[in-house]
């Protein structure tokens, strides 16, 4: 029994040719204007009751290794949740998961949206450190990677520090 939606597009017949063959597809949003861009996975709470996960502020192929070097863990058992950490992900530095405001699911995670016919399922923001190991929700982050990163599990575009990604790839 097929339990995916029509694909309309190209875009989306890959999306579920990847979540079929792969288990996960990672979508890529390049910047635009001063809005990193940012990358997800589309199949993980599909295939492996495992959350979404959306990385922000990076450079385009490193999201999307980190991101595959994520969605092969989970294929072997690892979990990342909400809450939870994990050193190694970038070298030597421990990233965080955050759970992601399901107002930020069409617009962070739009083609998840569409695959899952809306935002009925779980999505985490990978928090990256700055060099000193502290995340963009501490006061002492590094104050030039602020702006890189919005705090996603938060609903509000003023408490997310979202309002740079307004109108970025149709965000919010």
């Amino acid at each position: 029994m097929n339990t995916h939606p029509d694909p309309r597009t190209e875009s989306e017949r890959r999306v579920i040719c990847d979540v079929d063959a792969v288990g996960y597809h990672v979508t890529s949003i390049a910047e635009r204007g001063d809005a990193p861009g940012w990358a997800y996975t589309v199949g993980l709470h599909h295939n492996h009751a495992q959350p979404e996960i959306v990385i922000v502020g990076l450079p385009i192929g490193t999201m999307e290794s980190i991101l595959q070097s994520l969605a092969s863990d989970v294929a072997h058992g690892a979990r990342y949740d909400a809450g939870t950490t994990s050193a190694g992900v970038l070298e030597d530095l421990s990233c965080a998961f955050r759970d992601v405001a399901k107002t930020w699911h069409d617009p962070f995670l739009h083609d998840a949206t569409w695959f899952y016919g809306g935002t009925g399922f779980d999505a985490v923001q990978c928090l990256w450190p700055d060099q000193n190991n502290r995340l963009p929700d501490d006061p002492r982050f590094g104050t030039e990677l602020a702006p890189l990163q919005p705090l996603l599990e938060h609903a509000t575009v003023e408490a997310a520090r979202g309002a740079k990604w307004i109108g970025a790839a149709d965000v919010v």
